[in-house]
């Protein structure tokens, strides 16, 4: 009986050793990651793991480990580890993750991804580095993968692919964004994915972003410049002019836009001529008289606007051509409704078109004594003298 008991209890105590012995033979992961045998930590925690995996230390263990690598390596090569570790940090919040858990996995997440950023903030802006946009698009892809709500790292991804003339992979990194942008960042991205598509020559696109950010346009210059843009490349003259009418009222004294002002009201006032040669065509006399009114004044209101131009910025020669080209273009105008207009009409035609063709004349007489050897400037004044002299010679007879 004696025997027999002694053989049960060496059997429990054989049975306890070998679990002993078991337990024993686990590594301590933190001694083998201080000694950077990050392989052997990974294999352990692995092994750990497969036999239990609901341990979210251990997952929070090995993204660390993964980034360790990372950092280690040059940017290009990252990617990898980077996946590796957001997907861990993923497991460990499945796994009922404690609240200090949690609060090390956000803050960790914080961490890495501004390690990231910042890097590619500073590889960009460093001029001196002639590949810094290709790597700096790199650190900010790397940023995304550990945080991918970070819109700033969208919009500065979108920056550094434009520069290098990814326009449709920008456009794409601005949408990404936008899905976790707040209302004052999507005003932001809406304004540059308006710019971008309008790079692409999609106006149409450009006007759909402008408008829907959300924002007083008037007081965002880049946002109602650009949508200008938009709609001066889409043919909206009028809503372009619409909005230069506002900002006009609002800064009366800048050249610039009421250089640009009048230009679009030229614009329209083309759009009006068009319409004033088919009336004539119809042979309708209460629309000709109509339109030839509206075309009139909106022809005085957009040379109103490009003498004030003019007038608040003489040495500007670019305001002095634009005056040179409007009578140019305006008196060709004119002249091209003489074939079908009614002949109670012609005299009237023919003299706007002859003050027209003085004007431009005097103007283009400027820029040639501004600047005598341009060949544009010598020919263009050279043909409107030869048509003021035949009209004159014309008339005589």
């Amino acid at each position: 009986m004696t025997i027999s008991q002694l053989t049960r209890l060496t059997g429990i105590l054989l049975v306890a050793g070998f679990f002993y012995s078991c337990s024993s033979t686990q590594l301590n992961i933190d001694e083998l990651v201080a000694e950077d045998k990050y392989e052997q930590a990974l294999t352990e925690i692995n092994n750990r793991l497969t036999e239990d995996p609901a341990q979210p230390s251990l997952y929070i263990q090995r993204a660390k480990i993964n980034v360790s690598l990372a950092q280690q390596s040059d940017p290009e090569v990252r990617a990898d580890y980077y996946t590796s570790a957001a997907n861990d940090f993923a497991s460990a919040i499945d796994h009922q993750a404690t609240n200090a858990q949690l609060s090390e996995v956000d803050s960790l997440r914080q961490q890495y991804w501004k390690f990231e950023h910042n890097a590619g903030l500073q590889v960009s802006d460093n001029e001196s580095t002639t590949d810094r946009f290709q790597r700096a698009k790199i650190h900010f892809q790397n940023a995304l993968i550990l945080r991918h709500d970070a819109v700033s790292s969208y919009k500065n991804l979108a920056i550094a692919q434009f520069n290098l003339g990814e326009i449709d992979a920008s456009i794409q990194s601005l949408l990404n964004g936008l899905e976790y942008a707040t209302e004052e960042q999507s005003n932001d991205i809406l304004e540059n994915l308006g710019y971008l598509h309008l790079e692409k020559g999609e106006p149409d696109q450009a006007t759909q972003y402008y408008e829907q950010a959300n924002t007083n346009i008037l007081e965002d210059r880049n946002l109602v410049f650009g949508l200008i843009n938009a709609y001066i490349s889409n043919g909206d003259y009028e809503k372009a002019a619409d909005l230069l009418d506002a900002l006009v009222e609002e800064n009366p004294d800048s050249p610039q836009l009421r250089n640009v002002y009048g230009t679009q009201l030229y614009e329209i006032t083309s759009g009006i001529m068009s319409d004033l040669k088919e009336a004539y065509a119809a042979n309708d006399t209460v629309l000709v008289e109509q339109i030839l009114f509206e075309a009139e004044g909106m022809g005085d209101e957009a040379e109103d606007q490009l003498i004030e131009a003019f007038r608040r910025d003489t040495a500007n020669t670019d305001y002095v051509e634009s005056l040179a080209v409007f009578y140019n273009n305006l008196s060709a105008q004119y002249l091209s409704l003489l074939p079908v207009a009614f002949d109670r009409d012609r005299q009237r035609l023919n003299e706007k078109a002859d003050t027209l063709i003085d004007f431009a004349i005097e103007y283009y007489e400027k820029l040639v004594n501004i600047d005598p050897n341009n060949q544009a400037y010598t020919s263009r004044l050279q043909t409107l003298e030869t048509l003021k002299e035949r009209r004159n010679s014309s008339s005589d007879n």
